[in-house]
């Protein structure tokens, strides 16, 4: 059957019937001419072919290799004659800006509650972390600015020199001396600016850190 005969007779079909449907129409299936049901052809195997990996530019591949290599970090105070601080293969993504507080206080003396971190003479945030204030771009040798609060001075704590242990360290002659534990601890000022670094660092923001900590410092001086 050619196509055009084909036409003249599905016309001829349409012409019996009425050109708008009823609304409780029913079609009978049994009516319909038993026809084979199409197959969609299968297609060549691999179905399609696969996407290229995409190229990694060079800010990329430098940000992806300083992550995994770890980078320098300088810390350098703002007056001349305090402690310069070098941290070498840190992780920017791990490392948050109050991790550098603590590592400059560790090395300088400074309370943490004194120093403020700077990134091109703009104050940073304890929740955020290095990667975060730095960006992509700014290669594997950074360099922080550091404020001390408050007429602090940074200077560098001396290691002791190496000495024998003595009986009492030995535990030769009972126990040693312990220091301040209990609430002689939580009623210093030390420990409130370390629960507020850790929940700072936890809740990544720095307002409802302090609020918390007050909180529970309320708490605690209630029940005290």
């Amino acid at each position: 059957m050619s196509e055009l005969t084909f036409c003249k007779q599905f016309l001829t079909a349409l012409d019996s019937r009425p050109i708008k449907l009823s609304s409780d129409y029913i079609a009978d299936p049994r009516t319909y001419s038993a026809q084979p049901a199409y197959v969609l052809p299968k297609l060549p195997h691999p179905p399609h072919p696969l996407r290229p990996e995409p190229k990694l530019s060079q800010t990329t591949a430098d940000a992806s290799q300083s992550t995994s290599t770890g980078i320098s970090i300088t810390l350098k105070p703002m007056k001349p004659s305090s402690l310069t601080s070098t941290l070498s293969s840190i992780n920017p993504s791990n490392t948050s800006i109050y991790d550098l507080k603590q590592s400059y206080s560790k090395e300088s003396g400074v309370n943490t509650s004194k120093i403020k971190i700077l990134w091109k003479k703009k104050p940073t945030s304890d929740s955020k972390t290095v990667a975060e204030v730095i960006g992509a771009d700014a290669g594997d040798a950074v360099e922080f600015s550091v404020m001390l609060m408050g007429g602090a001075t940074a200077t560098a704590v001396a290691s002791p020199p190496a000495v024998a242990p003595t009986e009492d360290e030995k535990g030769l002659r009972g126990p040693a001396a312990q220091g301040p534990s209990g609430k002689d601890v939580v009623a210093k000022e030390e420990f409130w600016e370390d629960l507020k670094g850790f929940v700072v660092q936890r809740v990544r923001d720095e307002k409802e850190g302090e609020r918390l900590v007050g909180v529970f410092r309320r708490a605690w001086e209630k029940d005290r």
